[in-house]
């Protein structure tokens, strides 16, 4: 596969891997979450740094302190804010687009 850095892109469930070089290499990855939250299908944000995760969380309307600091930093999105996440990755906006 061909590295980051080209823009907002969706990975499935077990396409974790992938999201992750993905992000690695300067593009936002959108990776699907096995896990579903009150019924709710999830996805997990994930970026190069902390940085570059926060701008794209920011410009899905989430708020900073939602951020998750685990083994794999990342934002949890449900609702609306995976929706606009959705609507980027399948407009091909670029990782710097706010």
């Amino acid at each position: 596969m061909s590295g980051g850095g080209g823009g907002w892109r969706y990975f499935g469930s077990r396409e974790i891997r992938e999201a992750r070089a993905w992000a690695e290499a300067g593009g936002i990855a959108v990776h699907r979450n096995i896990w579903r939250s009150r019924g709710r299908p999830t996805c997990h944000l994930l970026a190069r740094d902390e940085t570059a995760l926060l701008v794209a969380a920011r410009s899905l309307g989430c708020s900073d302190r939602w951020i998750q600091r685990t083994r794999t930093l990342h934002f949890d999105l449900v609702e609306i804010y995976l929706e606009r996440a959705l609507a980027r990755c399948r407009a091909g906006v670029p990782a710097a687009s706010r």
